[in-house]
């Protein structure tokens, strides 16, 4: 009988995943690919200016997580998500809205409003789709409020990105197709150093708080929060899309107050999985699992990569990672998630008295007992 070496396989929604970024990307190359061919120098500027911001801002958001960044794989998950699945759909999306916008309250008024009326509902929902369509994938990949923020950001900054290089195209086209290079300057100037400080990662990151608490624990009092969150996230979007305080120098002026509710959402979410996680290593320590002083190393980052240099390299180092990497699971185990398993903390528990032995037997020189 044949034996599956490769672990298990992709749960239904990686390929509902899969197919809405294949459909996206379709959708957009439909709708920009003519511009990328017409104006190749232009293209390749602006990708060759946005990719190493975009890697920024995935390093950044990932580092703000307080104890361990999310996985590397789970962050371009929500990344892709938002810069095709949701980018490419929102393009027909916003259009056909805006046209029921243009018909119903008459051309002038859509050209006005119609972006801050249609782009909030239609972006803000399929962005936010990419916390749920990832949660469904990984369950124990939003686990609350912190994750949900995280990898909301990340789905936005993914769609961020993707917008500024249509805007790229766009300059061109405005600019009247001469200095191609220099319209791409000119739009990473404006949307990328003057705007991404409150631009679509941040709208998002407050919505995905929100769901990120409902999918850790759900329950009447957190939907309510969630609902209030992608409220708030689309009213940030709609107040950035109105045409109100334009202009370059009342950027600050009007993004403070998206980049402050993506700041006021983080602190709130750090400080509830800091509360937790103090109050799982004061349980776990006073249960015999975890040794005093042990929650103090991992709780930061430097004292993991410290202690990890301070063991010889090889089986011994492996296993101080196992035990640390099973030490964070259990902690974060109790924060809750789409699929919690009452088994698990025991299960882990047992794993670590294993790893601790193990270590112990090796002669390592950390705080294992």
């Amino acid at each position: 009988m044949a034996v599956n070496r490769g672990g298990p396989a992709p749960r239904p929604a990686f390929w509902l995943w899969a197919a809405a970024c294949l459909l996206g990307a379709w959708i957009a190359l439909r709708g920009i690919g003519a511009h990328v061919e017409a104006f190749p120098g232009g293209a390749i500027a602006g990708a060759v200016l946005l990719a190493p911001a975009l890697a920024g801002g995935v390093w950044l958001l990932r580092r703000l997580h307080p104890v361990r960044s999310p996985p590397l794989g789970y962050a371009l998950i929500a990344v892709a998500w938002g810069g095709l699945a949701a980018f490419g759909t929102a393009l027909p999306a916003n259009a056909a809205f805006q046209a029921i916008v243009g018909k119903t309250a008459g051309p002038e008024f859509n050209a006005a409003w119609g972006a801050s009326i249609a782009a909030p509902v239609n972006e803000e929902i399929l962005k936010l789709l990419g916390v749920a369509a990832l949660a469904l994938m990984a369950p124990a990949a939003v686990r609350g409020p912190l994750d949900g923020w995280g990898y909301g950001a990340l789905s936005g900054l993914g769609f961020q990105f993707a917008e500024n290089f249509l805007y790229v195209l766009n300059t061109i086209v405005l600019t009247g197709a001469t200095h191609d290079a220099n319209a791409a300057f000119f739009s990473f100037g404006t949307r990328v150093v003057c705007g991404a400080w409150w631009s679509h990662w941040a709208m998002t990151a407050v919505g995905g708080a929100g769901l990120g608490l409902l999918i850790g624990r759900a329950s009447k009092a957190h939907l309510t929060v969630a609902v209030g969150a992608f409220v708030l996230a689309m009213a940030l979007h709609s107040w950035w899309d109105a045409p109100v305080l334009s202009g370059l120098v009342l950027m600050p002026v009007k993004g403070a107050p998206i980049l402050l509710a993506a700041v006021v959402a983080y602190r709130l979410a750090r400080r509830r999985y800091l509360s937790h996680f103090r109050r799982t290593v004061h349980a776990e320590t006073r249960g015999g699992v975890l040794v005093p002083g042990e929650g103090h190393v991992l709780a930061f980052r430097k004292w993991r990569r410290k202690e990890q240099w301070s063991v010889p390299a090889g089986e011994t180092r492996r296993l101080l990672d196992r035990l640390r990497a099973a030490e964070l699971a259990l902690i974060e185990d109790g924060l809750g998630g789409l699929e919690p398993d009452p088994l698990a903390a025991e299960r882990l528990r047992t794993d670590i008295r294993a790893l601790r032995g193990d270590l112990k037997a090796s002669g390592a020189n950390v705080r294992v007992a």
